[in-house]
């Protein structure tokens, strides 16, 4: 099988999509398929190893807003010329929003876009002519779509109206990059958090309370700057080999905690699946796609506002401190469930069946 895989990013930035991306298309390749990454950013194609197969005049506009637009429509006009480099059977894309004269391509092969998000929701966060936009032309593009992946079931429910084959693949690790760490000799809990700024529902403000109530318990945070104190410190930005070295010190891991600010129950970020990988155990407030019942590594608090019972946290954290077996089976379960490897192969399997209808 041959696939593109359509992006809006340049393979050479160092971003969380960007990694996901390069390792779903790894794993297609080592799986003996054949990928071509189009960047609708940088008008390139490259194989699956980042190298530049052929490369269309990018058009360089200022002018804010007008020249993003701009941009959009010259390489939306131009994709169909860049897509026809190449011969492949199936196109593979993120969300995005609504790309004019893309209607053609879009009728001429078998697309499958992924879902990472509720796009009326979080577009609301954008400008409003952002907003306004994607708002009336998203049924444009949903309706030419062949297939969906979502990373939810929630997701899944909201774009079921479209009534078009949807399966449900939540975010993955690369395993092989987490080594489990042995039992870090901490006298007291150190428990990590990655996050970024900006975005409140992280819950950030939940983190700093907790460790005013812990006075005895040290927080790592990473990915953000903020306000040191006697028990809270701050690394800011991390490559992931790094995240994982600061990680593999700790004895805890924190998800997102206020998830609910985003109108959304149901998740699967990157970070969680960093800890297990680390054999951390997690607090954290949502429902995680891949965890499917109570785990012992694992306390799920309520996803609202005031959801954070200091004495269930105390009585986990104690449970799990310095538990070895309780490490092993987290990251027993990450091997099992959350593997990258695992995971792509069920997309691979999905998209077969795509090009069969």
């Amino acid at each position: 099988m041959t696939i593109v895989y359509l992006i809006d990013y340049d393979p050479c930035d160092n971003n969380g999509v960007i990694q996901k991306i390069k390792q779903q298309s790894l794993q297609w390749s080592q799986k003996g398929h054949t990928v071509y990454l189009v960047s609708s950013k940088t008008m390139s194609i490259y194989d699956h190893n980042e190298k530049v197969l052929y490369r269309q005049k990018a058009l360089h506009v200022k002018f804010g807003k007008i020249g993003t637009a701009i941009k959009l429509l010259y390489g939306a006009y131009h994709m169909e010329t860049l897509l026809g480099k190449v011969k492949f059977d199936i196109i593979y894309m993120r969300y995005r929003p609504y790309m004019p004269f893309f209607q053609k391509i879009l009728r001429q092969h078998k697309v499958v876009m992924e879902i990472n998000s509720d796009d009326t929701l979080e577009y609301k966060t954008h400008s409003q002519l952002k907003h306004l936009y994607n708002r009336y032309t998203r049924e444009f593009f949903l309706r030419d779509m062949d297939a969906f992946v979502s990373v939810s079931h929630e997701l899944k429910e909201r774009f079921s109206y479209l009534d078009k084959p949807i399966t449900v693949i939540a975010n993955g690790i690369d395993i092989g990059s987490c080594s489990q760490a042995g039992m870090p000799q901490n006298k007291q809990p150190i428990l990590v958090f990655i996050g970024s700024s900006g975005q409140s529902w992280h819950g950030m403000d939940k983190i700093i309370k907790m460790a005013e109530h812990f006075k005895a318990y040290r927080f790592y945070i990473i990915g953000t700057e903020g306000e040191e104190m006697h028990n809270i410190r701050y690394f800011g930005y991390l490559s992931q080999k790094e995240a994982i070295k600061v990680i593999r010190q700790c004895d805890v891991g924190i998800g997102t905690l206020s998830l609910y600010q985003t109108g959304l129950q149901e998740a699967s970020p990157l970070k969680t699946r960093q800890y297990l990988a680390c054999g951390l155990p997690l607090v954290y407030a949502y429902k995680d796609t891949d965890v499917e019942k109570e785990e012992v590594f694992a306390l799920r608090l309520e996803n609202a506002e005031h959801n954070m019972d200091y004495s269930k946290i105390e009585q986990f954290i104690q449970e799990v401190f310095q538990n070895n077996e309780i490490k092993k089976t987290a990251r027993s379960f990450a091997e099992d469930v959350l593997d990258y490897a695992k995971k792509e192969e069920k997309r691979l399997d999905f998209f077969q069946k795509v090009l069969n209808v």
